[in-house]
């Protein structure tokens, strides 16, 4: 489990219906008890309610919240998810231009890829 303390700075992402770009704000441990952990931004009169164990608050239409303890972290996952949509939109373009025997290969290659457990 994380060691989280009153005063501490975590990294929030709030995603969902109302938040559809990366955003990462920074939000101060107010308190901390055995299943909780409550933050808020400076000036909030009431703070965020997370899972201590995961760190996440899902409020429905209000958003997804996911706090990180380093930043970085956040990121890596926004730029590795960019990485992998650009890769699949170029894989994709590609693709369409090939011979039906290349794309036989290139189903057996994948075939016989999902058939080795990584």
């Amino acid at each position: 489990m994380k060691n989280i303390e009153v005063g501490q700075t975590l990294y929030v992402n709030i995603s969902g219906f109302l938040y559809k770009e990366t955003n990462l704000k920074e939000y101060i441990v107010q308190k901390v008890n055995t299943s909780s952990v409550y933050v808020s931004q400076e000036g909030d009169k009431h703070p965020i309610r997370l899972d201590k164990r995961t760190l996440t608050n899902n409020n429905g239409v209000l958003g997804h919240y996911k706090a990180f303890i380093n930043p970085n972290e956040y990121w890596d996952r926004v730029n590795r998810a960019n990485e992998r949509r650009d890769l699949v939109v170029s894989l994709r373009e590609k693709v369409g231009s090939l011979s039906l025997e290349k794309l036989k290969e290139i189903e057996a290659l994948i075939n016989k890829q999902k058939s080795v457990k990584v």
